[in-house]
């Protein structure tokens, strides 16, 4: 073995600039970089104090060998970073690039599985193509889900057929249990991404600075129900911490918005839930924003009649069964060249336009939920989207509603990422200026 030497561990080769204070995505405990663990490599150095048996061992190096990678107690390299709190694994990008957390909410069964894989498929595309930025996993094995509903979906040789995703529950993979004290808290594993500008983007002389480590929680929408926020249940603590919230109204478990598609559209998930087979119990959807906005206040010490001053997005899903009430409108492309550089920017104003006719029809039949929306965030979007682009159909062997991979053509579901980066970043991503709006410090680097 090559021979080793004592060396800091904020001084990883492998490294660019520092931050000085990184965020844990797992349980946002602030920690210095040097304070950091290390993840143990030899297959005996098992069973960690917080994580258990399942776990190999974290520590605080003291050795290091000369590429600069840590060394356990029985002499392996080991380059893998850990929480110093929660012993969770942390990604070298957010040592050195600022966190964009963004936190999805929304009704069982609202699509967010499904939007989730359809956004990311489509930036993994729209980012370098269009906008000059690289958009990729920063650690694959914490993305593992959603890169296998992708796979799934954009990716499956069968593409005739019938596959579903499966539904976020509130326990499983999705979450780790780490022991505090005694006392075993779960915590959400959030799916996280790098963006960061391309050689032909106009702040790649200062990437450094303008990269976002974009932070997606996912949870299973029995966690928004009022008592569900329990001391030992953190799945929801990253709502004050988010830079951008996504709430998912879902239509077709609003007996208004039924009724008001009646007769206009054949999607099974339009059949007023009695005439189904598989009906379940509807839950409140403004129930659930309105908890998550309680939570919000308290987390963050909001007073009651102060509004939030991040974006609240709220997407308003499956598009394609609910089109008739904006007269079947077709959703344009939310970009256009941007002058003075070889990308493209994002066009806010078919966006707002958009957004404001969306709210009539919300105002209309569910004025609850832009009530609730506007009485908590200073700046709310309506955006419509269709994960899948068509209506599902009925597996006749599950008897669940599924979709063929052929008949996937999703609409419009990069639209609220595109929208919040540009709103909250500056120097990332090129916009159009709308001057009706104000958009929180953010300056436009390329605009038409």
């Amino acid at each position: 073995m090559a021979g080793t030497t004592e060396k800091p561990v904020s001084k990883d080769p492998s490294a660019g600039a520092l931050l000085s204070r990184v965020t844990c995505p797992h349980c946002w405990h602030r920690f210095a970089p040097q304070d950091a663990l290390y993840i143990s490599q030899h297959p005996e150095l098992v069973n960690d104090e917080r994580l258990g048996s399942d776990h190999q061992q974290r520590f605080l190096p003291s050795r290091f060998t000369p590429q600069g990678m840590a060394i356990d107690a029985r002499g392996f390299p080991c380059n893998e970073l850990a929480c110093p709190k929660c012993h969770l694994g942390v990604p070298r990008v957010l040592f050195q690039t600022e966190p964009f957390i963004i936190s999805i909410l929304g009704a069982p069964a609202s699509g967010k599985s499904y939007l989730l894989a359809s956004m990311i498929w489509t930036l993994r595309k729209v980012f370098p193509k269009f906008l000059g930025l690289g958009f990729g996993d920063a650690d694959p094995r914490m993305n593992q889900h959603l890169n296998e509903y992708e796979e799934l979906q954009f990716l499956n040789p069968n593409r005739d057929s019938i596959v579903s995703i499966r539904k976020t529950e509130e326990q499983g993979d999705l979450y780790d249990l780490v022991n505090v004290g005694g006392h075993a808290i779960r915590y959400p594993r959030p799916f996280v991404f790098y963006s960061r500008p391309l050689e032909r983007h106009p702040s790649f002389a200062v990437a450094a600075k303008t990269s976002r480590a974009v932070c997606l929680y996912d949870n299973a929408g029995e966690s928004f129900l009022p008592g569900a926020d329990q001391g030992a249940n953190q799945v929801t603590r990253h709502l004050g911490m988010s830079r951008a919230l996504f709430f998912l109204f879902d239509p077709t478990q609003d007996h208004r918005f039924r009724r008001a598609c009646s007769g206009k559209t054949q999607d099974p998930q339009m059949v007023e839930r009695s005439e189904r087979s598989e009906r379940e119990k509807p839950i409140r959807q403004d129930v659930i924003l309105q908890e998550a906005t309680e939570r919000i206040r308290r987390q963050i010490g909001l007073a009651y009649g102060v509004k939030h001053q991040r974006v609240l997005v709220v997407i308003v899903t499956k598009y394609d069964c609910w089109s008739s009430l904006l007269g079947n409108l077709t959703l344009p492309e939310p970009w256009v060249p941007a002058k003075g550089a070889d990308i493209h920017g994002v066009d806010l104003t078919p966006i707002e336009d958009i957004s404001a006719r969306v709210r009539a029809v919300l105002w209309e039949l569910t004025p609850e939920i832009v009530s609730t929306a506007e009485a908590f965030a200073e700046l709310v979007v309506y955006i419509p989207v269709s994960a899948i682009g068509g209506s599902p159909e009925v597996d006749p062997e599950s008897h669940k509603l599924g979709v063929r991979p052929r008949d996937i053509h999703p609409l419009w579901t990069e639209v609220p990422m595109l929208y919040s980066l540009a709103c909250s970043t500056a120097g990332l991503i090129a916009w159009r200026r709308t001057p009706k709006l104000s958009l929180h410090g953010a300056k436009p680097i390329a605009s038409t």
